[in-house]
């Protein structure tokens, strides 16, 4: 049971359940949040109670922010909504909106800026620029969190759903995505585990540039401009995800080096793989149904590998454009 206790101005109430020893619980009232975080110390708990606390908030120091059903934090709409600046910081069950929608200054719901060892998790995201931007730092767990666009703003000038930018060693996994640019962005990001997110109505489901050693696993993205599209990049892994009924593609590799696509499921896609200028990856054990093209290889893709892969009923199978000498020419093996 809890009691009344006094820091600073602030009147507060300890609750029980305090993270670690030494730690304080506080439950939060709207209006309360901001002088709470003032008063707060490293490890403590806010309990944010139901209804709309406002914003925009940084928060500076290692808290654990916990809402209860209908905790809303609300922006100001321009900036940031929620900026985390600390290490070891959490955020779990609130819905958090009202960021601004320039692209430009980086609008965000949700910015982890330069910190490492931060959660977000079973949160409702609702954006109009960027949803949770992951700048710098690393080692963070965005995990369970419903993500939503704006739907009456053109695509591209939407943000992306989750955003990572020079960071490593993250988990982003069961995350829902609809109506955002891309769902998932990485741009010089390595290292992450991207696991069983879920989306549709985007431009790309999962996008990446300049990023290297990232595991995909087990992500469905349906109903996009494209599924996975994956750029300059090498070292990755991409297994048993799920692409279909994607306009122009299910897979893109675009100058992607020395990586391995096993056990991929795209069906219904304009093409299954489309692999440009892409070299020295293995293709093993994908199924590729109706699909207009099942593998599409151009622009001087070369020395892939293709064994134990099922095309059915796509409307070419394997279409290859290597000009040239051929003397780098891919290899196709039937199980």
């Amino acid at each position: 049971m809890g009691r009344l206790i006094h820091r600073g101005f602030v009147l507060l109430v300890l609750v029980t359940f305090a993270p670690s020893l030494g730690a304080v619980g506080y439950v939060v009232p709207p209006g309360d949040l901001e002088a709470t975080l003032a008063s707060a110390a490293p490890g403590d708990t806010l309990r944010l109670e139901a209804g709309v606390h406002r914003g925009p908030i940084t928060i500076s120091t290692q808290v654990h922010l916990i809402g209860d059903p209908g905790a809303i934090i609300q922006g100001a709409n321009h900036g940031t909504t929620l900026i985390l600046a600390a290490d070891g910081i959490s955020v779990r069950g609130l819905t958090v909106r009202g960021s601004g929608a320039d692209l430009s200054r980086d609008d965000a719901v949700v910015l982890i800026d330069r910190s490492s060892n931060v959660t977000v998790e079973n949160c409702r995201v609702e954006a109009r620029g960027f949803g949770i931007y992951l700048k710098a730092g690393g080692e963070h767990r965005i995990i369970n969190n419903e993500i939503s666009g704006d739907p009456a703003l053109p695509i591209a000038r939407r943000g992306n759903g989750i955003h990572l930018w020079h960071t490593e060693n993250n988990i982003v996994q069961d995350n829902h995505l609809v109506d955002v640019r891309d769902g998932i962005y990485l741009s010089f990001a390595h290292d992450n585990l991207i696991h069983r997110n879920e989306g549709a109505t985007l431009r790309y489901g999962i996008h990446y540039m300049y990023s290297e050693r990232n595991t995909l696993t087990e992500n469905r993205f349906t109903a996009c401009t494209g599924g996975i599209a994956l750029m300059f990049s090498m070292k990755n892994r991409i297994a048993s995800n799920e692409l279909t009924d994607n306009e122009q593609f299910g897979l893109l590799c675009q100058q992607l080096e020395h990586s391995l696509l096993e056990d991929n499921y795209l069906a219904g896609n304009g093409r299954g793989f489309y692999i440009q200028n892409s070299a020295a990856n293995e293709f093993i054990g994908n199924r590729l149904e109706g699909n207009g093209v099942g593998a599409y290889l151009t622009a001087g893709s070369e020395r892939n590998l293709f064994t134990m892969n099922r095309f059915d009923g796509n409307l070419v199978q394997v279409f290859e454009d290597h000009p040239g000498d051929h003397s780098g020419a891919n290899a196709f093996f039937r199980a």
